[in-house]
């Protein structure tokens, strides 16, 4: 599989780190606002992307702060949907990168995050996105994935940064497996087409976990009748869940 395909076949959710420091983000406790960068422009990260000034646009567009979407990119604790925090209040690109603003709701988890941001307990933010891939690109000379649209849907404080391929382990060194993830990529997308992102998410979610539990990596399985049985039974619980999910 060659490296552009490489990168396309990273599917669903995924998440990107940005850890900050005190020239980076701004408090105040009394508004009960943060300010900051979410993620920074035009560097190469640890899985290979760039991300280019503009990528932000559609989706702040589309469901940012000054939008009339119901379903606007939101602050939420550890990637949680169940956690939101705050809503934004600004959210814009700059030659640095995605910068935001936002008032952190007087909720338990909201109280938490602006404590120990402040005492730098906490020191990161984490975006959660999907890939746009027909306006993405990959560099053979920079060996990177040129990115130039995500569709955003979350800004996350974060303890340690999420790796979302972490939740395709053991499927992602298979070569059908790779091919099947490009199909099934192309299955998720239209299934999701029209949903909110909110709902488009859980699906996500659901989906990825499915994978993961019903996964095995190939090198460590034994050829005998009870390996048999077991993927069999994977593959029964795996038809199971997706004929009991439902899109409303």
């Amino acid at each position: 599989m060659d490296k552009a395909n490489k990168y396309k076949g990273r599917l669903g959710m995924q998440y990107k780190t940005f850890s900050i420091n005190s020239k980076d983000v701004n408090y105040d406790g009394e508004s009960r606002t943060i300010s900051g960068y979410a993620s920074v422009f035009g560097n190469k990260d640890k899985v290979g992307d760039i991300l280019i000034k503009g990528c932000f646009s559609k989706s702040i567009q589309d469901r940012g702060p000054e939008s009339a979407a119901n379903d606007k990119i939101i602050m939420l604790w550890m990637h949680d949907m169940e956690e939101p925090i705050g809503r934004f209040t600004v959210l814009n690109e700059d030659d640095k990168g995605l910068y935001f603003e936002a008032v952190i709701d007087d909720v338990p988890r909201g109280n938490q995050a602006i404590k120990q941001l402040e005492s730098g307990t906490l020191n990161q933010f984490s975006i959660g996105y999907q890939y746009v891939h027909e306006k993405c690109m990959y560099d053979a000379e920079k060996d990177a994935y040129i990115v130039k649209e995500v569709y955003l849907y979350e800004i996350s404080v974060v303890s340690i940064g999420c790796n979302g391929e972490t939740e395709y382990l053991g499927l992602k060194s298979i070569e059908d497996a790779e091919k099947a993830y490009e199909k099934l990529n192309a299955e998720i997308s239209e299934v999701c087409s029209g949903l909110s992102a909110s709902k488009q998410q859980k699906i996500q979610r659901i989906i990825s976990k499915v994978i993961s539990l019903s996964s095995f990596k190939p090198e460590n399985r034994k050829e005998s009748s009870l390996e048999g049985q077991k993927a069999d039974m994977h593959g029964n619980k795996v038809k199971s869940m997706f004929k009991n999910l439902k899109l409303k």
